[in-house]
């Protein structure tokens, strides 16, 4: 393991950015807190005079780390490298500190340690401030200590994070691609759109749905239920399509007696409650799971036996751009940051009937493409792992960079 020494021996913290010889209204890149993304990276907004860094904004120069400062955008990780800064300087939040290389140390190196979490860590515990307004102190930084890594082998491991990064980014836009196609599937598939909506469409939810039933709060642990313990799905439990049950609580067991609505194979879960954004998530449940029950503001729909209606095609439909729509319409609610939709207007949703071999083949093209999402989705974890892995082995000296290059290789 290498010597440590202290993060401002490779960087200056807050440094004063010399602007001389720059016009005034010279056009300057403006990144705002929320141009910034968790866990890393930035997107250009718009540019503005550099004469507006007079009014309350930080200044900075291409090749700057900035590193929020205010939770919980420190915890959540927005940190930027400004490498690619289209204009010499920028300008961003009060909230921002600024990190520059000192001469003969890579940038990227430094960027790359803002990430770790073993920074994230020690930089939340040396926050300061009433709650709601924590921020991390310069001070930190000029404590705050990295292995003392010099020379070439922090361009080699900035350069093999950097790999990394190219290759997350790539598999999310390609995750990002492949559920905008979803969505256009299943609009094809599914619905016709003009009948969204509209009073003359040829059927409603109402038809095909037998019944709509509902679950109820209790007190629970704040953590799944181990073998033997019942559980209450989380809302979180359903989301994109999704059925997550190991999003659930472990139920006190004085609560037990009080349980409804057990998770059943077939059912469709339903959120009624939720925010604006997340109100009429719903997912098909495939398999029985015991033990397992509903709350109260999640709704389990039964569908009719008797119509030859599918019910994983019924939950595909509520999970259209057009009917989440009419969803958030419908929903109500004196909060601005919570909605809630009423059982018959729920049933109200127009939808298409489609023959009973119709639907079998729209589930199964629907399946086909959410295979590939899956697949994505699990490389794009196994990335993640890597190059948590390998911030920590290479930032920390762990582990020789060259014997990882030769490894690779």
């Amino acid at each position: 393991m290498p010597d440590t020494a202290k993060l401002s021996d490779f960087a200056f913290i807050n440094p004063a950015t010399d602007t001389n010889g720059t016009a005034a209204e010279a056009p300057v890149a403006f990144i705002p807190m929320a141009a910034v993304a968790e866990g890393g990276g930035w997107r250009s907004t718009e540019n503005r005079p550099l004469s507006d860094g007079r009014r309350g904004y930080t200044l900075f120069q291409r090749g700057d780390v900035i590193v929020a400062k205010i939770t919980p955008c420190f915890e959540n990780g927005k940190v930027a490298l400004l490498s690619d800064l289209e204009t010499d300087f920028g300008l961003g939040s009060t909230e921002f500190h600024v990190l520059r290389a000192k001469p003969g140390h890579d940038p990227r190196f430094i960027y790359h340690w803002t990430r770790h979490p073993a920074f994230l860590r020690a930089g939340e515990a040396s926050m300061t401030g009433s709650a709601g307004q924590r921020r991390v102190p310069a001070g930190f930084f000029e404590r705050f200590e990295i292995a003392e890594i010099e020379g070439p082998p922090q361009r080699l491991i900035a350069d093999i994070l950097d790999a990394i990064d190219d290759a997350v980014q790539e598999t999310d836009a390609a995750i990002e691609k492949h559920q905008a196609i979803r969505l256009g599937l299943l609009d094809d598939l599914i619905t016709v759109p003009a009948q969204i909506g509209q009073t003359d469409a040829p059927a409603t939810l109402a038809d095909v749905v037998g019944s709509i039933s509902s679950g109820c709060s209790v007190n629970a642990d704040d953590r799944p239920p181990a073998a033997g313990e019942f559980g209450v799905l989380k809302t979180s439990a359903v989301g994109g399509g999704r059925f997550r049950p190991l999003e659930s609580k472990a139920v006190w067991p004085r609560e037990e007696s009080r349980l409804k609505c057990p998770v059943e194979a077939g059912l469709i879960l339903f959120s009624r409650m939720n925010t604006p954004q997340l109100v009429g998530e719903n997912a098909f449940v495939d398999q029985d799971h015991p033990g397992l029950f509903l709350p109260d503001r999640l709704w389990a729909i039964r569908v009719k036996d008797s119509e030859g209606i599918l019910p994983e095609w019924v939950a595909t439909i509520l999970q259209t751009r057009q009917a989440r729509a009419f969803i958030t319409g419908e929903a109500t609610g004196t909060s601005g940051s919570m909605k809630n939709i009423a059982r018959t207007s729920l049933l109200r949703l127009p939808i298409r009937k489609l023959p009973h071999a119709d639907q079998v083949d729209a589930m199964k093209a629907v399946h086909a493409l959410q295979a590939e999402i899956d697949a994505l989705m699990s490389e794009r974890e196994k990335l993640a792992a890597l190059r948590l892995g390998l911030r920590d082995d290479l930032l920390t000296g762990r582990k020789p960079v060259v014997a990882i290059r030769e490894a690779a290789e």
